[in-house]
């Protein structure tokens, strides 16, 4: 077989191509096809390749890391998301994070070459089962972007006109391609816990969490899309969500991973092998020359908004506005007082540690919020989330350290299986206590009881009524995965623009003392009720959902493929 050069090939008719850099690569490896992929150590090696593209963060060089989730409703950065803003600009050409195939065509080589491996036959079938995992990967990726998109289920060349010229596949076709994929791996892959002195690996376990996540997404996206341009025609999303509880009890039934015992300890390791519920990360090493290590600069930028930190319920388990509990939030110092124990373990109050030095008399501890740092954030609610004072202090708090990223954990299989059940009005007390019951008594937070859920009358508006179990469940998912890259993905499909549309995201009081006593009131801009605008002089936010849920197809792919077609609300030329 001649080395195949060239995947989505539009030069073929057109040399001009913004594609072109992709489209006309060299092969995709320097070694012949009649000795590559001969031994389980080349097909470990090109799978390696493909772990990069698992979440990490930010290159060393660029100062800081905006956290998780900081352009949501639940957390900002120095500037909004233009998408949530309403400003809106059509992609003209593609790119390698725009409209990119480049994943896809290097997985199905790999998977057109597989069977001239040998050895152990576990050995390879794993390595097998990873590349199913990644193609799932990639494409769950596309879905998410851009809806419908061609299906690519092997190598081709440029002679090949119907793939080169194919046009979007339906979205919920993508989606059970991505399943089938993931039904592959997992019928290949080994399945093992995170042991001491393990490094990161797919194993059977994180296929099938990834099965429930992908599951879970297209579910509700069908079922709150019903009726709108972006729906799928004949379905309220069921069948995925069926799924998406399957997979993950296979998770919950297995019994590899568990629950760590504390939450707060999970975040600031440097090292996450021997963690019983952490499921896939990322390591670091400097001394390995690896660029994206975790620079950091607190606030990094960003910080959690009002709506994020008022989420968290009182140690009552009822929400603030019906808890005699609450003690307001207009003064720093009582902000976590009788709240769920993970506020504190998210936010920065006064008292908690910068630097824990090994002599107590120099540990310094957080007084107030960086409004003016290079690097200063915006709101005055800053993350606890992700810090390590023994290591950032200790360095003037401004440095490169080797943070570990976690990409998937245990806590997410317990929070799609309650959601999916509920969403499926099949969800028992005994569904409820084997999985969100176990997160709330991790943190010795009361636990849900169906029938016995308390009315709040501030319920976040999503545009539509829920029951009550899944307006909770929903808080437990916000609160739980706070700031681990979730909150996006999860207002997308739940078609939620109306959390945000129309308004803008507060911070801290303003005439808190701890606040004023380091931000100028001329510097600020306040609501009616004396809480920080971060983007004030911007205005409120103006979602256009009949565009923005979907990420525009580039212009020039439109010209150089007839077959494909624009997503709703985008321009076509």
């Amino acid at each position: 077989m001649k080395n195949i050069l060239k995947l989505f090939i539009l030069s073929l008719v057109i040399s001009l191509s913004s594609c072109e850099d992709f489209l006309d690569r060299a092969p995709l490896d320097t070694v012949s096809e009649a000795e590559f992929y001969k031994t389980t150590a080349d097909m470990r090696a090109a799978v390696n390749g493909f772990y990069s593209v698992i979440s990490g963060w930010q290159p060393l060089g660029v100062g800081f890391n905006i956290l998780p989730d900081s352009s949501t409703d639940l957390g900002t950065s120095q500037s909004p998301s233009n998408r949530l803003l309403g400003v809106y600009d059509v992609e003209t050409s593609a790119s390698n994070n725009v409209w990119s195939f480049d994943e896809v065509r290097e997985i199905n080589w790999f998977l057109d070459h597989i069977d001239q491996a040998e050895g152990d036959e576990m050995a390879i079938n794993h390595y097998i089962g990873e590349g199913y995992f990644f193609r799932a990967f990639y494409y769950f990726n596309l879905l998410t972007r851009y809806g419908d998109v061609p299906i690519f289920e092997t190598y081709f060349d440029n002679t090949d006109t119907d793939m080169v010229f194919k046009a979007r596949d339906p979205r919920n076709e993508v989606a059970n391609f991505i399943i089938s994929d993931l039904d592959t791996a997992i019928s290949l892959l080994q399945s093992f816990p995170n042991t001491p002195g393990a490094g990161p690996r797919i194993n059977l376990e994180v296929a099938q969490l990834f099965k429930a996540r992908v599951a879970l997404y297209e579910g509700t996206w069908e079922r709150y899309h019903n009726g709108t341009v972006y729906g799928v025609e004949g379905s309220d999303g069921s069948s995925f969500l069926q799924i998406a509880a399957d997979a993950a009890e296979e998770v919950i039934n297995g019994g590899v991973f568990s629950l760590h015992s504390d939450y707060e300890t999970l975040f600031n390791k440097v090292g996450l092998s021997g963690n019983s519920e952490v499921m896939l990360w990322r390591d670091y090493s400097v001394t390995e020359s690896q660029t994206n290590v975790l620079q950091i600069s607190w606030p990094n930028r960003c910080g959690y908004t009002r709506a994020a930190v008022r989420s968290y319920l009182c140690t009552d388990g009822n929400p603030i506005s019906v808890s005699p509990l609450y003690q307001g939030d207009q003064d720093f110092n009582t902000l976590e007082t009788n709240r769920d124990p993970r506020l504190a373990m998210t936010l920065m109050t006064p008292g908690d540690l910068i630097l824990d030095d090994s002599n107590d008399a120099n540990d310094i501890l957080w007084t107030n919020p960086d409004f003016t740092g290079a690097n200063a954030g915006n709101t005055g609610y800053e993350s606890q989330k992700y810090r390590n004072p023994v290591i950032d202090g200790s360095n003037d708090n401004d440095f490169s350290i080797v943070t570990s990223r976690i990409f998937m954990r245990y806590a997410e299989v317990l929070l799609i299986f309650a959601e999916a059940k509920a969403e499926l009005g099949t969800i028992t007390q005994a569904d409820l206590d084997k999985s969100i019951n176990l997160l709330r008594a991790r943190v010795s937070m009361p636990g849900i009881t169906l029938g016995a859920i308390a009315t709040d009358p501030d319920w976040p508006n999503y545009g539509y009524t829920l029951n009550d179990i899944l307006y909770e469940i929903r808080r437990e998912r916000s609160v739980e995965l706070m700031a681990e890259g979730f909150r996006a993905n999860d207002f997308y499909r739940w078609r939620a623009h109306s959390l945000f549309d129309g308004d803008q995201p507060r911070g801290a009081y303003y005439n808190d003392p701890i606040v004023s006593s380091v931000l100028d009131s001329g510097s600020v801009i306040l609501d009616n009720d004396g809480y920080i605008l971060p983007f004030g002089s911007l205005g409120n936010y103006n979602f256009d959902e009949s565009k923005a849920y979907l990420l525009s197809i580039p212009l020039d792919e439109l010209q150089l493929n007839p077959n494909l077609t624009q997503n709703p609300g985008w321009p076509s030329q």
